[in-house]
């Protein structure tokens, strides 16, 4: 009776409308490869709020003006060109001093976001040093890239195909089998079959985009290397 049960049950599984379609119909081996890279950033990226305030608010738009021309000053002394700096987020707030100020106790607030590409790295602590020095200067964060990403990730790519061949080759091997064609492939987890059959575990992490791409610096004086890593899930034939 628990022999018939268990067939019915298996016979069911497998007849849930698109699950068998989920399922390779052949024998097959899932592998993940697994490629990592360290090293040198050759771009940056500054960003920093100025902040201007005062009761007089042509006064506060004054100094958040000198502010930009000393910074744009600063960077021209050192060859960064207008165009590699942005300025967003434009913000005019009007606070008062206390709870009971009149009208005339109010304060005029100013700020803006700057952001500056720097493709010298040399310069860096040229630039970061006289920058820190500035008043009204808020918010300082870097962060750094590489000009040869796109080719580095696919180098990592093809690595990562390769470990997987590896690992595979090595597991059917040891069963007497022979690897056969790949029949699957993705950078990320083949969730429609490897989570229908049990191969993708709840503690599968990813991560954000601007953590897998850049470099964010803690200590600002300090270029951090780039960290890269691929991830290639795949699916092979066995013979």
């Amino acid at each position: 009776m628990l022999k018939k049960i268990v067939l019915v049950a298996f016979s069911f599984f497998f007849c849930i409308p698109g699950f068998a379609s989920q399922l390779p119909d052949y024998p097959f081996i899932h592998t993940t490869g697994m490629a990592y890279a360290r090293f040198a950033p050759d771009v940056g990226e500054l960003t920093f709020d100025v902040k201007a305030s005062g009761a007089d608010a042509e006064a506060a738009l004054a100094v958040a003006v000198e502010r930009l021309t000393e910074v744009k000053s600063l960077l021209a002394q050192q060859g960064v060109p207008d165009t590699e700096i942005s300025i967003r987020d434009l913000r005019k707030e009007v606070k008062k001093e206390a709870e009971n100020a009149t009208s005339s106790g109010q304060i005029n607030e100013l700020s803006y976001s700057v952001y500056i590409k720097i493709r010298d790295l040399t310069k860096w602590q040229s630039i970061l040093s006289p920058l820190l020095k500035l008043n009204n200067i808020d918010k300082v964060e870097a962060t750094f890239d590489s000009t040869t990403r796109d080719k580095t990730e696919l180098d990592l790519s093809i690595e990562a195909a390769k470990d997987a061949q590896r690992k595979a080759v090595g597991i059917v091997s040891a069963y007497g089998k022979h690897l056969g064609p790949v029949m699957a492939m993705s950078e990320s987890k083949l969730k429609s079959l490897t989570a229908a059959i049990g191969l993708v575990s709840e503690s599968s992490s990813s991560h954000t985009e601007i953590d897998r791409r850049q470099a964010v610096g803690i200590d600002l004086f300090v270029i951090p290397p780039l960290k890269l890593q691929a991830s290639i899930d795949v699916i092979f034939k066995i013979k």
